[in-house]
């Protein structure tokens, strides 16, 4: 078996998606994607796609 295994979950909107990592053995997140801190970004009011950087120069 494995020792990794890979969880999806849905996220607070439609279509957004939580792709967690997991260790078998201790039930840590060793990887999640995406990661928190963009998670609480998506969440706040006002927050449109492409607002987390300027691609413009």
């Amino acid at each position: 078996m494995a020792r990794y295994r890979l969880v999806i979950e849905q996220g607070s909107h439609m279509g957004v998606f939580i792709y967690k990592v997991l260790d078998r053995e201790t039930g840590e997140v060793v990887q999640q994607l995406p990661r928190e801190e963009v998670a609480r970004m998506g969440n706040q009011k006002g927050y449109a796609a492409g607002t987390v950087i300027s691609t413009t120069v």
